[in-house]
């Protein structure tokens, strides 16, 4: 399907939008321009699209259909997010000023000349959408398609949206471990000088439960700390690699819980194979998260 504004405006994608966004606001989550993007190529079966920012013009469309049947609709296009900011890019402005009466919002460049009001505004709306119950997102569904979206539908979609591809053996109800995970996993506890110099001396244990029953893939304890360490082979997916970003987060508040010291040292890394996605990165600086590259040929 070609990226013209027709057929990113039509109902095959406006459709898959609101399931998307849906889905994503019963999860108190959002969904990324580019993740957006890699959605209508691989599952509506758009040409490669020029440019994440394209697949606001979709969310405009949805938002539109929906107010036309619903005024009052939480504006469900604003949990369509740069992965950077965290924030509707300035497509939204119009959408924001006229719901909350903040005529700025609707100047060209709004977000980047009045970024507290956007982030404050934003923060309504978003609300608004977190707070609006599944049974009403199938309403709007069918009141603008003549389409049923039942609630098995939504709740499908909720888990194919978590779905990863790494079978990891700890997580989620999955059984088994891949062999790429484990030879990653075992070659981090046997070289803990090669993720980082400062770690070579530290004692490395592997599979380490913690107190809240989670399974850590790799703990090295210095003399000073812990380090927590979440490993991604090359058999996972953004949503794999999404995970182990709040998995090391986790990790490191229950560490950080269960020792009484108050003068240690307790972080998180990251280590995978591949190279990693920009919003992983930016996510990864947000929380402070450190990142180890792991070379493929570890003989």
């Amino acid at each position: 399907m070609k990226q013209t504004n027709e057929n990113l405006s039509s109902d095959t994608a406006t459709k898959a939008m609101m399931r998307w966004l849906a889905a994503a606001a019963l999860d108190n989550a959002s969904l990324t321009y580019g993740e957006a993007r890699r959605r209508l190529e691989e599952e509506v079966g758009f040409e490669r699209l020029a440019r994440a920012g394209r697949t606001g013009y979709t969310a405009g469309a949805m938002i539109d259909k929906l107010l036309e049947v619903y005024p009052a609709v939480p504006l469900l296009n604003v949990l369509l997010v740069e992965r950077a900011t965290e924030l509707p890019s300035d497509g939204a402005g119009s959408y924001l000023a006229d719901r909350y009466n903040q005529p700025l919002l609707r100047q060209e460049g709004a977000k980047g000349r009045y970024p507290k009001l956007w982030r404050r505004v934003f923060n309504m709306a978003a609300g608004e959408v977190y707070a609006t119950p599944e049974s009403e997102w199938c309403r709007l569904f069918q009141l603008a398609y003549n389409e049923a979206l039942d609630e098995q539908q939504v709740e499908q979609e909720r888990q194919r949206r978590k779905a990863g591809t790494e079978n990891d053996g700890i997580h989620h109800g999955r059984t088994g471990e891949g062999p790429h995970h484990k030879a990653l996993r075992l070659w981090v506890h046997a070289n803990p000088g090669r993720v980082r110099q400062k770690f070579a001396s530290a004692v490395a244990v592997t599979e380490f439960v913690l107190d809240s029953a989670d399974r850590v893939d790799v703990l090295f304890r210095t003399g000073d700390g812990v380090v927590a360490v979440e490993v991604k082979s090359r058999d996972s997916n953004l949503v794999d690699l999404r995970r182990g970003v709040f998995q090391c987060i986790k990790y490191r508040a229950v560490l950080q819980a269960m020792d009484i010291r108050d003068d240690r040292f307790v972080d998180a890394m990251l280590v995978t194979e591949e190279a990693l996605p920009g919003e992983i990165s930016v996510l990864l600086k947000k929380h402070q998260i450190s990142h180890f590259l792991a070379p493929m040929n570890r003989n």
